[in-house]
């Protein structure tokens, strides 16, 4: 091996540059601090990644909490406008017998624009759909885009500032809808 400099930078002889003397070991350790932070860096990213509430297969086959119309004649249609179902997993089903919903419930607020066809509402285009998840004693919200699994127009931050000071003021554990067989 060629000596390239005075600090410790060989020529290989494979066209590439080796580390050698102490100067070339700090760099090398230098090196790996960076990696090391960016490893950090990235597995907080992950993290915070993981820490969104996943697309809530199979929702529809769920329990059928209840369905309504938001009509234009009402100040909640420019959110809510068009048909609604709620739908609730098994765990939450508990939560509407009791009044306390258990850790693990989900519930899927799905709502639809509305044509109206000869005097009856037909949903047609998904809007969004609303998730609540009971998790680490508190509850989580999000809303999926449209019929997206991944878009979401609320993530689980957004949603402590946009729901959870609305859904604070149930007198039902943050549960606003009431399931009557």
């Amino acid at each position: 091996m060629k000596m390239a400099a005075r600090r410790g930078l060989y020529q290989n002889g494979l066209g590439g540059m080796t580390v050698g003397s102490r100067a070339g070991r700090t760099i090398m350790r230098s090196g790996l601090a960076w990696f090391a932070l960016a490893s950090l860096g990235l597995t907080a990213v992950a993290a915070a990644a993981t820490d969104e509430m996943p697309f809530p297969e199979g929702y529809r086959t769920w329990t059928h909490i209840r369905s309504a119309v938001v009509s234009p004649a009402s100040a909640a249609f420019a959110r809510f406008g068009g048909m609604h179902s709620i739908y609730a997993n098994p765990v939450a089903m508990d939560g509407y017998k009791t009044g306390t919903f258990p850790e693990g419930s989900v519930i899927v607020f799905d709502n639809h624009q509305v044509f109206n066809f000869q005097g009856t509402d037909v949903p047609t285009q998904r809007r969004f759909i609303d998730v609540m998840q009971k998790s680490g004693g508190g509850w989580r919200f999000s809303e999926f885009n449209g019929d997206s699994k991944t878009v979401r127009n609320v993530d689980v931050a957004q949603g402590q500032q946009q729901c959870a000071g609305c859904h604070n003021a149930s007198k039902t554990d943050h549960v606003y809808s009431q399931f009557v067989p």
